[in-house]
């Protein structure tokens, strides 16, 4: 096998832990992003600064490539199919992204392909106010939205008539028993692996992932069924590349697509170190050919984000050291040197037999770890 060129447009912290875990096998990885100073341009071969709407940029830096990764789903899909026309291979592909960024646009493929989910309506930024109901309601932005930004929940019209005018899917506000995020790889030969469902707890306030548990409360049953569906998925739309597929599972039981992710997601983290193969790893795996790794997993984990307070300006870590100290907790930061109010700026990963003390663990970290602004 030759030296394989690994382009991968978007340089956040999933695109760092992309580089990372392509570094054991035989490639050399470039990194595109806007962002000079992005989690992965440290760690990549080279990089090259472009905006992810720019299609004469992508094009050119995917072309020097043999396969092409996205980590963020606000990327250019015209470049990414003139790429493949090229004989360029993009993971995940083209087509899902295609279909997948636009929220609205992926509801209406689900639904037409027999996926369960929530009642949703379309309508245009100028529609907005002909919305008759029923409430409370959520309001999603068709395209830009991104870790909570483009979600919002509305009581009534007048409160929707006070969000920004975005053309929107709004849908039923559905009462939620547990979220679930089932990330699964599937191969050009059809083969498809999954990994345990994980169970995600949200920040109300930020509209961010809190924290997930791995592998999530759930019987059997429902496990099986969100495979399923999984499986369902990956056939009928002809799916390559890793995806995350985020469901509701709805206090009457019954269990409904949310969203769906073409690339590694944040809900799978946990994988470095609690599965043999992790998503990351899977994704590289997938760019360059090779069979799906095995998704077992060692141990339980919880996953928890490291979010920024408040503040704006210059990075500091307050308590890193006493962080360091505390056992069963491993700790990536993604080398962000500004914080902003609510920002990610890493994640925990805390390794415990027992849910109860991993939560003690993860509120001891909370309150011996804080991500502020300089002075």
């Amino acid at each position: 096998m030759r030296n394989t060129h690994i382009g991968i447009i978007g340089g956040g912290q999933l695109g760092m832990l992309l580089v990372q875990a392509a570094i054991p096998f035989p490639c050399r990885v470039s990194v595109y992003d806007p962002n000079p100073s992005c989690s992965a341009a440290v760690f990549s071969d080279s990089f090259t600064q472009g905006a992810f709407d720019d299609e004469e940029s992508i094009v050119e830096f995917g072309r020097g490539c043999d396969a092409v990764i996205f980590e963020i789903e606000q990327v250019n899909v015209g470049a990414l199919l003139e790429l493949e026309a090229a004989g360029v291979r993009v993971v995940s592909s083209a087509r899902s992204l295609e279909w997948i960024q636009n929220k609205a646009l992926q509801r209406e493929v689900l639904a037409q392909h027999g996926f369960p989910g929530p009642h949703f309506e379309r309508l245009s930024a100028n529609d907005l106010g002909n919305y008759s109901g029923p409430f409370p309601v959520v309001q999603k932005w068709e395209t830009g939205g991104y870790d909570g930004k483009g979600v919002q929940i509305h009581a009534d019209l007048e409160s929707l008539m006070t969000a920004e005018p975005r053309d929107s899917l709004l849908e039923e506000n559905v009462a939620i028993e547990k979220e679930l995020s089932l990330l699964l790889a599937a191969n050009d030969s059809g083969d498809v692996v999954f990994y345990s469902p994980t169970e995600m707890v949200f920040d109300s306030q930020l509209n961010l992932l809190d924290y997930l548990i791995a592998p999530a409360r759930i019987s059997v049953e429902i496990q099986s069924e969100m495979e399923v569906l999984g499986r369902k998925l990956v056939e009928e739309l002809k799916l390559v590349g890793v995806y995350a597929i985020e469901f509701f599972l709805t206090k009457s039981g019954e269990l409904l697509v949310n969203e769906i992710s073409p690339r590694v997601h944040n809900s799978g983290h946990h994988t470095v170190s609690a599965n043999v193969c992790s998503q990351y790893e899977q994704q590289i795996r997938i760019a360059l050919g090779l069979p799906l790794g095995s998704t077992q997993m060692l141990h339980h984990s919880l996953l928890a984000n490291l979010i920024s307070d408040q503040s704006s300006g210059l990075t500091n870590y307050v308590g890193l050291e006493a962080a360091y100290a505390l056992p069963g907790v491993q700790l990536t930061f993604y080398g962000k040197n500004e914080v902003r109010p609510g920002r990610k700026m890493g994640h925990a990963i805390i390794q415990a037999g027992d849910l109860n003390l991993a939560l003690e663990q993860l509120q001891q970290l909370r309150t011996t770890l804080t991500i502020t602004s300089h002075d």
